[in-house]
């Protein structure tokens, strides 16, 4: 309904506008081509309803759906061996680097430690006696 008053809206707006230039160049062929078409669009826009445009989308993505589905399948199947293998590249990386930064942290935490140790001391240096 919405459809068919915009489309008469334009027409109206469409006539109106053409007919002071059509007056002046006796166009009528001019404007009964551009009515026609405004009818035909009119007539279609009726023809086309809600529910049907929505069966039509459905039918179409339903239709995509099963001609992509073998194809992710087969894709998913692929990758399979592929995200295993990675995941025990990781864990062994992981591993890797957790046997090579667990004696830096060591060292790390001694240092941070000791630099403490030494601020609390030559704090308590400057503290006047209680």
């Amino acid at each position: 309904m919405k459809f068919s008053l915009i489309a008469v809206l334009v027409v109206a707006l469409a006539i109106g506008s053409e007919s002071a230039s059509l007056v002046k160049r006796d166009a009528t062929a001019e404007l009964d081509k551009i009515a026609k078409y405004f009818q035909d669009l009119v007539d279609n826009l009726k023809n086309i309803e809600g529910p049907e445009l929505a069966n039509k989308a459905n039918a179409y993505f339903e239709e995509s759906r099963a001609q992509l589905q073998p194809m992710v399948e087969k894709l998913q199947e692929q990758l399979k061996p592929l995200s295993s293998n990675t995941e025990d590249h990781i864990k062994s990386l992981a591993a890797s680097v957790q046997a090579q930064v667990a004696p830096l942290a060591g060292m790390v935490q001694t240092q941070v430690e000791d630099v403490l140790k030494f601020v609390a001391d030559q704090t308590k240096a400057m503290l006047p006696p209680q």
